[in-house]
């Protein structure tokens, strides 16, 4: 009888077993009827108020665009809140405009977006668009997963032996690979002056990380055939590092779209360094909180986090040849200037300013988008530890900027960070064209 008992007991201790000793798995953020909404400022009053319901410890409300007089901001508020938010607002004669009403319904048609339309590069390196097809291994124009960046990163490079190189400059917070790819026609020599690229830090900025690839995809398939291009590879090396928040960028597309910042592990609950407030100039200053959960946390000391201290590292020890640092972001179509962190300028700010205008010319004539040049101080916000305050203070690179890409602002039924396939291709074309610019006037 005990035997027979056993018989049936025995299957199922061994699944309860299994259910017990299976990890958990975290269901996906979702944002199911939450909010984005606008307000304008007008007053240093108005301000402060922004400022006291973006640091409020409870609310933890998503500010894409920080408070400063006279500018635009994008406020991400959950539904729950929704009511009070816009109470506190108007008392402070603030009438938010709703940008969108439901912001999972802009993540879904994202996501719809990546399963359709396919840009196809045909054997003379001309892009087109093809009809509805499974993804493939060619992420030129897509939203890639970080490996399969890391994958295309390795196989273009085989493809160019003479042109490209892959390095790791180090390992993120949770293991993953940070490749680097070194491009130019006798790069090996290692005697020209170098362009920086670094996209992807702020982790749900996917079209960074995507203009990156179009970039390398350029410079590789187009040298000894598009004489600019051969130029440009002929006078510098490019050496680009397309994910630069791997964890967190990996995250934003497995478990929460709108995730900003790493994933080390923070005191209580949060997770998470904004990596673009990380950096050792001025520490914890302007543009930072002191909350942990917030997503401009900059963390318990400079370079606390693995994907800095990386970036760090491969900027100092290339700090003697890097001409120029670009740093991609999204969104507000700006090409930002030193200084983040302070109203001071640099001793060189109207060249600083003659070359991004410059860029800028050029970039207007491709699809007619028009951005502005400036500070953030002066356009945005102060911000401080940024990375390209870092370059430029720090490591001493004469030019260094940061680009905001699409799109200008959020509108009404779309929100910024989150951007259709579609329109990777025409931004990477017109930031294409600003770059030639740039190098161009920064070769005399």
């Amino acid at each position: 009888m005990a035997g027979r008992i056993m018989q049936v007991l025995f299957p199922l201790l061994t699944v309860l077993l299994a259910v017990k000793s299976a990890p958990i798995q975290t269901p996906r953020k979702t944002y199911n009827m939450d909010k984005l909404v606008r307000v304008h400022p007008m007053s240093l009053e108005q301000v402060v108020a922004l400022e006291k319901l973006q640091n409020h410890p409870s609310m933890k409300l998503d500010f894409w665009k920080v408070p400063h007089i006279n500018t635009s901001v994008d406020i991400h508020v959950p539904i729950h809140m929704y009511n009070d938010v816009t109470k506190h607002l108007s008392r402070v004669g603030l009438h938010p405009s709703l940008l969108v009403n439901d912001l999972q319904s802009v993540i879904d048609q994202e996501q719809a977006s990546m399963e359709i339309p396919d840009y196809v590069i045909n054997s003379f390196g001309v892009m087109s668009i093809s009809g509805l097809k499974p993804r493939n291994s060619d992420i030129v124009g897509k939203y890639a997963r970080h490996s399969e960046i890391d994958s295309w990163l390795i196989n273009i490079a085989d493809q160019y032996p003479t042109l490209a190189k892959v390095e790791s400059i180090g390992s993120s917070h949770e293991g993953r690979d940070m490749k680097l790819i070194r491009i130019g026609k006798n790069n090996e020599a290692r005697t020209k002056p170098i362009i920086w690229i670094e996209a992807g830090i702020h982790a749900r900025e996917w079209v960074a990380p995507a203009t990156a690839v179009y970039t390398i995809h350029k410079l590789l398939t187009e040298y000894g055939i598009n004489p600019v291009v051969t130029q440009l590879m002929d006078e510098f090396d490019w050496l680009i590092l397309p994910s630069a928040n791997p964890d967190g960028y990996e995250y934003s597309h497995t478990m929460d779209r709108l995730w900003r910042k790493t994933r080390s592990r923070q005191s209580g609950r949060c997770t998470g360094v904004d990596p673009n407030r990380n950096f050792d100039i001025s520490f914890g200053g302007a543009g930072t909180s002191t909350n942990p959960c917030s997503d401009i946390y900059p963390g318990t000391s400079a370079f606390s986090e693995s994907e800095t201290r990386n970036i760090r590292d491969a900027l100092l020890s290339e700090r003697a040849r890097i001409k120029l640092f670009l740093s991609f972001h999204a969104y507000s179509q700006l090409i930002l200037t030193p200084y983040g962190y302070t109203s001071i300028k640099p001793s060189d700010n109207q060249e600083l300013m003659r070359v991004a205008e410059a860029g800028i010319a050029s970039l207007k004539t491709i699809h007619g988008e028009m951005y502005t040049a400036g500070t953030p101080p002066d356009l945005l916000y102060a911000a401080s530890g940024g990375s390209y305050d870092w370059a430029k203070s720090v490591a001493g690179i004469q030019y260094a900027y940061t680009y905001e890409m699409r799109p200008a602002e959020a509108s009404f039924g779309q929100s910024g960070f989150i951007l259709s396939e579609s329109e990777i291709i025409p931004n990477a074309e017109e930031v294409w064209a600003s770059l030639v610019t740039i190098a161009t006037e920064i070769q005399y």
